[in-house]
């Protein structure tokens, strides 16, 4: 059986969307968890978000950027050590 060029890029299109949804799915599942941290404690560190999820320093960072962005969090704290984030 023929399938046409189109209905193989569209099929493509297709999954490339449906990865890209389950990936900010998981993605957002994870900024909740963080948000979830301040449940607990009044300001987090990256260190803390890292141990938590189980993630890189970069990728803790990127989420907390995030959050940042997003007006749900604030950074405390110029660089390195001193730096911790509050929730707003």
């Amino acid at each position: 059986k023929l399938v046409s060029v189109n209905s193989k890029s569209s099929l493509a299109r297709e999954l490339l969307i449906t990865a890209r949804n389950a990936i900010q799915f998981r993605k957002r599942k994870k900024l909740d968890r963080v948000m979830s941290l301040f449940l607990q404690k009044s300001k987090i560190t990256n260190d803390e978000v890292e141990k938590f999820l189980h993630v890189s320093d970069a990728t803790a960072e990127r989420y907390l950027n995030t959050l940042e962005k997003e007006n749900k969090i604030k950074q405390v704290g110029k660089t390195g050590k001193a730096v911790s984030y509050s929730r707003i």
